[in-house]
C-alpha cells in the first residue's frame, strides 16, 4: 500500500510540475481566455505598454476573427486581426486566399505598421518552456516579420517570405516560409510572452496572413 501511495504521489507531483498551455486549446470565444490574450499594438512599437485588447469578435464560419473594434469588412477597426480555426480540418480563410490548419491561429498586421499580437500571461512563478512555429499561409506568399518577446525583450526575430502552410492547399515555397523558436524562460507570475506578426520589410500587409502554433509548458513552478 505504501508503495502504491508513493507512486500516486510521484505522478501527482509530476502532473503538477508540468502544465501545458497550448494556444490551440483556447476557447476563441473569450478575450482574455485564462492565460491567453489576443490583441494588437497601438502603434508600430512592440513595447508592452502599447498592447491593446481586441474588442470585437465575429464568426466567419467556420473561423473566429478578433478585431480591434466593430467593423463591416476590411477598413478601420478590421486590422490588425487574429483569427482561429477551432475545427479538426484545414479551412480556407477570407476570399479563399489563405488556409489555416486545425488549431492554428492566423494573424495579420495593419497597413500602418500595427502588430497583430497573442500574449501569454504566466499564472505562477516558475520555469517555462516556450515554443512557437510561424508560417506564411497566404497563397500569394506572405511577407512578414515575426517575433517572440519576454516582457517586451526580444527572444526571437525572423522574417517570413513565402508559403509554409498545409501543402494540400498550396505548395510550400519561398526563401523562408516558416520560422520556429524554442527556449526556456524563468518567469514570475503575470510576466508575459508575446507572439507578434508585423507587416514585413515591404511595409504593407497585402497578402500577409501568417499562421502561428504556440505552446508554453510550466516545467517547474511555485503555486500562487
Amino acid at each position: 500500500m505504501k508503495q502504491l501511495v508513493g507512486i500516486l504521489l510521484f505522478f501527482g507531483a509530476l502532473a503538477q510540475a508540468q502544465t501545458t498551455f497550448d494556444l490551440s486549446a483556447h476557447s476563441a470565444r473569450n478575450n482574455p481566455d485564462q492565460v491567453w490574450q489576443l490583441g494588437y499594438s497601438a502603434n508600430n512599437s512592440l513595447a508592452p505598454d502599447q498592447f491593446r485588447f481586441d474588442k470585437q469578435s465575429e464568426m466567419v464560419a467556420p473561423l473566429v476573427f478578433w478585431h480591434p473594434d466593430a467593423n463591416h469588412g476590411p477598413g478601420p477597426g478590421y486590422y490588425p486581426y487574429v483569427a482561429f480555426n477551432p475545427t479538426k480540418l484545414t479551412q480556407l480563410g477570407s476570399s479563399n486566399q489563405w488556409a489555416v490548419r486545425a488549431g492554428e491561429v492566423a494573424m495579420e498586421a495593419s497597413n500602418s505598421g500595427q502588430y497583430s499580437l497573442v500574449r501569454f500571461v504566466a499564472p505562477v512563478t516558475g520555469a517555462y518552456k516556450v515554443s512557437a512555429r510561424f508560417a506564411g499561409v497566404h497563397f500569394r506568399l506572405s511577407t512578414t516579420d515575426v517575433h517572440v518577446l519576454y516582457n517586451g525583450k526580444s527572444l526571437f526575430d525572423a522574417d517570413i517570405e513565402g508559403y509554409g502552410g498545409d501543402p494540400a492547399f498550396h505548395k510550400v515555397e519561398g526563401s523562408s516560409p516558416t520560422a520556429e523558436y524554442s527556449g526556456r524562460v524563468e518567469m514570475k507570475a503575470n510576466d508575459t510572452i508575446t507572439f507578434a506578426v508585423g507587416y514585413g520589410k515591404n511595409k504593407t500587409n497585402y497578402c500577409d496572413t501568417t499562421g502561428l502554433f504556440a505552446r508554453v509548458v510550466l516545467v517547474g513552478g511555485k503555486s500562487k
